[in-house]
């Protein structure tokens, strides 16, 4: 039989299952196949009510006939619909499948080179390294904290506009999430977050801002979304020469 891919977890396996064996997504043309020999099934057995028929009355054999016709209609206008939609969703997904095929073997070939970056935090390295991906890397176990390193050195370059550097910072303190999300990171990621977040914080002291002071700054400024406005934000910078 001819071999697949999971699109969901990468397994493989082959055309006729229903679905992946290892995480239970729905294969559409094996599932589709598997409902169509059940129907052929049910068909048969309803042709099979002719001994039956014979044995009985009349009336038991009108009844018979009249359930058979329904049944059949049923189960031809059910493969009918399933046939539309499994057909449509199968041709519309190939792309995606072909993508999908691609990403696991980008990743085979630079997985280990994107870890050694990252353990390196060479930020650089790893920005050309998804840049040549097929497609994004968002389920890549240190993309959070990649996307907090990237903020850092963000915040590093703003230091001359003390307004943009002023923002990134209370993003970082009070509103991670624009960064990425802590809750599905490691232990050794959260320790790169909060190694930099310290950073971050003593660097607005030094710029003369107290921890107390960026909390309420961060509360004046935000909208109902957690968003910072630079043009309320203008107002609470410090110093003259900022940008």
């Amino acid at each position: 039989m001819k071999k697949i891919i999971c699109k969901n977890c990468g397994g493989e396996y082959t055309d006729d299952m229903t679905k992946c064996p290892y995480c239970g997504t729905m294969h559409k043309r094996g599932a589709y196949r598997n409902f169509r020999r059940k129907v052929n099934a049910i068909i048969d057995k309803v042709l099979g009510l002719k001994d039956t028929v014979e044995k009985s009355t009349s009336r038991v054999i009108l009844g018979s006939i009249l359930r058979a016709l329904v049944l059949v209609a049923v189960c031809v206008l059910l493969a009918f619909i399933v046939s539309r939609f499994v057909n449509v969703n199968y041709y519309n997904d190939r792309e995606y499948d072909q993508k999908r095929y691609e990403q696991i073997l980008w990743e085979d070939e630079n997985m280990d080179a994107l870890n050694a970056a990252f353990a390196k935090r060479d930020i650089e390295t790893i920005g050309k390294l998804m840049l040549s991906s097929s497609s994004s890397l968002y389920g890549w176990e240190h993309y959070d904290a990649y996307m907090f390193m990237c903020a850092y050195k963000d915040f590093g370059q703003y230091s001359y506009n003390q307004k943009y550097a002023l923002q990134i910072g209370l993003y970082y303190l009070y509103y991670p999430e624009y960064y990425g999300r802590l809750e599905r990171m490691s232990n050794e990621d959260l320790a790169i977050y909060q190694e930099y977040r310290d950073e971050i914080l003593n660097k607005l002291i030094e710029m003369g801002y107290s921890e107390t002071e960026l909390r309420s700054i961060y509360d004046a400024c935000k909208d109902g979304y957690g968003y910072i406005s630079l043009n309320e934000l203008e107002k609470y910078v410090k110093g003259e020469n900022n940008g």
